[in-house]
């Protein structure tokens, strides 16, 4: 899979992205410019899982400078086997935010300060698919693109005890 990266973030209008601006700024004082990490599955009044281009823009802004959360919402909504109608479908980019997403997490796994907030969102109705697309992409690709066993093991823990479904939907 060749990765070609586009930058779609001015989707989103002028002053949502002023508004993200402020908030990572926010989020980067709290840590000492350290970590992004916004999981609130709002952001002033824009659901994140809607399928919409700007909340697409959106999510790759905070993406961008390192958020999880925006990270594996981008990355599934950029997903074409996703059956939601998002703009913007892209395997190389989905895969891209995915793996991305699960690095950052797996480098903080003894992090105090998001530990807690990763296990959490682990844990959620909302990682499901999430979950679902990391084993997908692990399947396909984990030889061909050398995802490392850490990432590998990360998934088939949290898969462990749960049934074989499908979920793109």
């Amino acid at each position: 899979m060749k990765l070609e990266y586009m930058r779609f973030f001015m989707l989103a209008p002028a002053s949502l992205l002023e508004a993200a601006e402020n908030q990572i700024q926010v989020e980067l004082d709290r840590t000492d410019g350290e970590l992004l990490h916004y999981q609130p599955q709002t952001f002033r009044g824009y659901n994140l899982g809607w399928p919409r281009g700007d909340v697409q823009g959106l999510l790759q802004f905070f993406s961008d400078v390192g958020c999880v959360f925006s990270q594996y919402r981008l990355a599934y909504s950029l997903l074409p086997e996703n059956l939601e109608e998002w703009p913007l479908k892209s395997e190389y980019l989905a895969f891209y935010y995915a793996l991305s997403a699960t690095e950052i997490r797996l480098n903080l796994r003894h992090d105090d300060r998001v530990n807690g907030a990763f296990r959490e969102f682990e844990c959620s109705n909302e990682f499901v698919r999430y979950r679902f697309m990391m084993n997908m992409f692990i399947d396909r690709y984990a030889q061909s693109h050398s995802i490392s066993a850490d990432i590998v093991e990360h998934f088939e823990t949290l898969s462990r005890d749960e049934p074989d479904a499908e979920i793109f939907s």
